[in-house]
């Protein structure tokens, strides 16, 4: 079902934000998008690091930064989601096909920080909706060096029951 196409400003805050993925509850892990490019694929999105965080390690302060795969990914999602949107069409579910070259520099993303995702796409093939993703994770906006970087492909279906149900 095609939805009308939308102009999307380039601050995109949480209560917004929320209507572009299909993360609800405490598994949407995005606080806010502050630039995305549809042209380029490109997105800057942040995460405020709180005890709600579903991957929080009390004993630790902080989220490990293992999990900071999901981070990104949900900034991709938040890039395909924005721009279905701008293109008239609805955001579509997707799923982590692979997460490699992963790297981090800390071990945890502290409690009451704020890190951001930079994103950009490197390969696209929408025939079969598969995209792959130059990310980074900074412990901080601002940072010079990422805290984590990785390589992740997504792919987005319009049917995610029919994938399964054969």
């Amino acid at each position: 079902m095609a939805v009308e196409p939308k102009a999307v400003g380039q601050f995109i805050d949480h209560d917004e934000l929320i209507d572009y993925l299909p993360h609800k509850g405490k598994m949407f892990l995005l606080s806010r998008v502050t630039q995305h490019d549809v042209n380029l694929h490109t997105i800057t999105s942040e995460y405020d690091i709180t005890k709600n965080c579903i991957f929080y390690e009390e004993e630790f302060g902080g989220v490990p930064t293992w999990a900071g795969f999901e981070l990104m990914a949900q900034g991709i999602s938040a890039l395909t989601g924005i721009t279905n949107k701008i293109k008239g069409r609805e955001p579509l579910p997707g799923m982590i096909l692979s997460v490699v070259d992963f790297k981090a520099s800390v071990g945890f993303l502290k409690d009451r920080t704020t890190v951001q995702m930079k994103i950009a796409e490197d390969f696209r093939d929408e025939e079969t909706y598969t995209y792959r993703y130059l990310c980074e994770l900074y412990a901080a906006p601002g940072d010079k060096e990422p805290a984590a970087t990785a390589k992740i492909t997504v792919m987005e279906t319009e049917d995610m029951k029919g994938m399964f149900s054969k």
